[in-house]
Order: structure tokens, then C-alpha cells, then sequence
């Protein structure tokens, strides 16, 4: 038996083909497909939320976060704690102490916290040790 070459013609039966006119008609009478998720260009809309919130009025634009006062500024008490734990001026108070000689910025440094801590006692109204007066003089 001879071999019979395959053809690309669909026989009795298949499905008849329809034309390509007809086609391109059904492809636009279907519409475009409804995506998955969010439209994309989220984090680009916000030219069109201002616009819209302009026009719209007071409304709030939902990304803003909480209104609750949040304190920047810490108390003396926290500030104090803070300076005495500060293990970089402690260095710094220890080399003064033996006589050794300090960078220009490590003086500042020095003088800058060391003034804030006599400010911060004054105001809490706490007292100096008296042998701490003593050196400072």
C-alpha cells in the first residue's frame, strides 16, 4: 500500500471554515476582556484624585494616614536619661578629667551636651553633687 500524503483541506466532517470578514466582526462584537484585579497606574492617578478632590470639594483622599499627634519633642526626664547613658560623652568626660587634649569637635561636643545637662537639672530641680561643682570651678 502506497502512502497518501496528508492534506490540509478539512473534509466532509469538519467544521466549515468561516471567512475572515466574519471573523474580525465576531472579535469586535465580543468586546475587550474583562481584566483580573486592579487597573494598572496606581501610584500615576494621583494628578486625577487631585483634580477630582478639587472639584468634588472637602472629601478626604483616602491615602492619608492617622491624624493622631504624634509628641517630637521628649521630655527632660527622657532628654536627661539620654545624656547619661551617652557613652560618647562619658569617653570625652573621662579624657577632660585626665588632663588630655581634645579635637576642637570633641570640645564643642563636650561643652554642648555638658550644658544642656546642667540646663535640664536646673529645670527638674534636681541638685549638682557638691565634689562635681568643685571641679567645675
Amino acid at each position: 500500500m502506497t502512502r497518501q500524503k496528508k492534506t490540509r483541506k478539512a473534509g466532509p466532517l469538519a467544521q466549515p471554515k468561516t471567512p475572515r470578514d466574519a471573523r474580525a466582526t465576531d472579535a469586535a462584537s465580543k468586546g475587550k476582556k474583562k481584566g483580573k484585579g486592579q487597573a494598572p497606574g496606581q501610584r500615576h492617578s494621583s494628578a486625577k484624585v487631585l483634580q477630582q478632590s478639587k472639584t468634588k470639594g472637602d472629601e478626604k483622599d483616602p491615602r492619608h494616614g492617622s491624624r493622631r499627634k504624634i509628641a517630637l519633642v521628649m521630655t527632660p526626664e527622657q532628654e536627661l536619661k539620654q545624656l547619661q547613658e551617652d557613652t560618647k560623652l562619658q569617653l570625652l568626660a573621662e579624657r577632660f578629667e585626665n588632663d588630655e587634649s581634645l579635637t576642637a569637635e570633641e570640645q564643642s561636643y563636650l561643652d554642648e551636651k555638658s550644658e544642656r545637662y546642667e540646663q535640664l537639672i536646673a529645670k527638674l530641680g534636681y541638685e549638682l553633687d557638691e565634689e562635681w561643682d568643685d571641679e567645675e570651678n
